[in-house]
């Protein structure tokens, strides 16, 4: 047996698995005063989830910034035996409360062969609740055969209390974009399904449910096959649902960079043809001729009056380097509606709006943030002879009319309080104050803070799982000091 990592069949590691159980946690305080630790001193200090749950593996979207102040956020799983967590951090106190540790129990499902094993939507709120959905965890054979179907669901702050809003299409997942209509009061919904008899026969939908009365309307077809997804919805002033297809090397003889909208009063999906702008480097130098075909959002922020959004569309979205704005009250067909804001460099998932700035993560060199996809990097165990010792930064740019938008502020590499470095971040929100909110992969000090991640992929039906030499953090960056 290698010692860069351990191996044991499921029946063993339920003693392990056991701390996974119970109710909802605060971190102490008084644990980091008694040690003489002021958190709040640090630039970056991580809490591990791994100490909590070994099976909490990523996270993908799935943060936000509420108007309370707090950063609500979850941790996800690959598993078989255990669902994602929903967690709560106050950036005053800088407590961590556990708010449930498996939404597959939230949704009713503890009994079934089935894990509502992710939170990998983005987070909305309207009326002191925050509205997402899940997503299966087990992508292996029998777990997408046994998934009862994505739910969408509400959390009011004010109470803790849990809104279940049901499964959304029986056996099809939510991946991934959720939105939602403050007007109409309706939550949009891009259902996807992983069974391979429904993909072949059917294909995604675009799905509302009524936030008061729970009711759910196929609004139709988007396209055939499992092959795409939809990570944001853009849902302007007048309730117009606008989104892109991401195809991650999955190429649309009918998509080279559409922009679809569905618009509530004609009760329609349209589709604008090949419109998305086409690709450049951060130096102006054009993208191929395959990432042209890729073209989608993979990042996205409304403006807060809603007339406005800004975009990107880098790492597995088409290969652009620049921020944009979408404005769609301005000519879509000849690209009057697209402004390009910036020139930053790849970004995806970690990249969020706090205040006036625009927040992301890449790595020192972005020669390697454009060829170099983090999540197969953590993978890498830092004693083999294929790791590289890679930082990821966190930078910045200003948002404020009259600044330079192309002025990047790195912050350093991310490293917390007790020397570990970030291998992944996915998921990211910001407030106004200077703090960034981060989970993702780090290196691990001991394996207590590791990640035991499921073989789904190399031993899908052996029940065995792998302690890995990485473990995840959530992390708040204080960009003041």
């Amino acid at each position: 047996m290698k010692t860069n990592f351990l191996f044991f069949m499921a029946g063993a590691v339920l003693a392990i698995l056991s701390s996974c159980g119970g109710a909802a946690k605060v971190t102490p305080q008084a644990d980091a005063d008694s040690m003489n630790v002021k958190m709040k001193d640090y630039k970056i200090y991580s809490i591990s989830m791994n100490k909590i749950c070994k099976e909490w593996d990523g996270q993908w979207q799935g943060m936000t910034v509420a108007s309370d102040g707090n950063c609500y956020f979850s941790s996800s799983t690959h598993s078989k035996s255990h669902g994602a967590g929903f967690h709560k951090f106050n950036p005053t106190t800088y407590q961590h409360t556990m708010l449930t540790e498996d939404m597959t129990e939230v949704c009713g499902e503890s009994a079934t062969l089935s894990q509502q094993g992710k939170i990998h939507s983005p987070i909305a709120e309207v009326g002191g609740w925050l509205y997402f959905c899940t997503h299966l965890s087990n992508y292996w054979k029998e777990g997408i055969e046994n998934y009862t179907g994505a739910h969408v669901l509400g959390y009011e702050m004010a109470t803790g209390k849990f809104k279940d809003y049901g499964i959304v299409r029986p056996r099809c997942s939510i991946y991934s974009a959720l939105g939602i209509d403050p007007q109409r009061r309706k939550i949009y919904a891009f259902v996807v399904p992983f069974l391979p008899e429904l993909y072949e026969s059917d294909g995604c939908h675009l799905y509302s449910i009524d936030m008061d009365s729970g009711e759910k309307k196929d609004l139709g077809l988007v396209v055939k096959g499992r092959k795409a997804a939809s990570f944001w919805f853009f849902i302007d002033n007048k309730g117009n649902v606008w989104f892109t297809l991401w195809k991650r090397n999955y190429e649309y003889e009918n998509d080279k960079g559409n922009l679809y909208v569905y618009r509530p009063d004609q009760d329609k999906i349209e589709t604008y043809v090949d419109v998305l702008p086409k690709g450049r480097l951060i130096d102006g130098t054009p993208v191929d001729a395959h990432n042209l075909t890729q073209r989608a959002w993979t990042w996205l922020s409304p403006f807060k009056d809603r007339t406005k959004c800004y975009f990107s569309m880098g790492t597995l979205g088409g290969g652009d380097e620049h921020l944009w704005i979408f404005d769609p009250m301005k000519n879509i067909e000849n690209g009057e509606a697209f402004q390009e804001i910036a020139a930053i460099g790849s970004n995806y998932f970690e990249t969020a709006v706090g205040g006036d700035k625009l927040y992301f993560v890449q790595y020192e060199s972005l020669e390697d943030a454009r060829k170099i996809f983090s999540e197969d990097e953590r993978e890498i165990d830092p004693s083999s002879d294929k790791y590289v010792d890679r930082k990821l930064h966190l930078r910045s740019i200003s948002l404020k009319d009259g600044d330079d938008h192309n002025k990047i502020t790195d912050y350093g590499p991310i490293i917390d309080q007790d020397g570990r470095a970030a291998r992944m971040i996915m998921s990211m929100s910001a407030d106004d104050k200077g703090h960034v909110f981060v989970y993702g992969s780090w290196h691990v000090k001991s394996f207590k803070e590791a990640t035991l991640q499921y073989l789904l992929f190399e031993y899908p039906n052996g029940d065995l799982y792998r302690l890995l030499k990485r473990g995840e953090f959530f992390a708040v960056i204080n960009t003041n000091k």
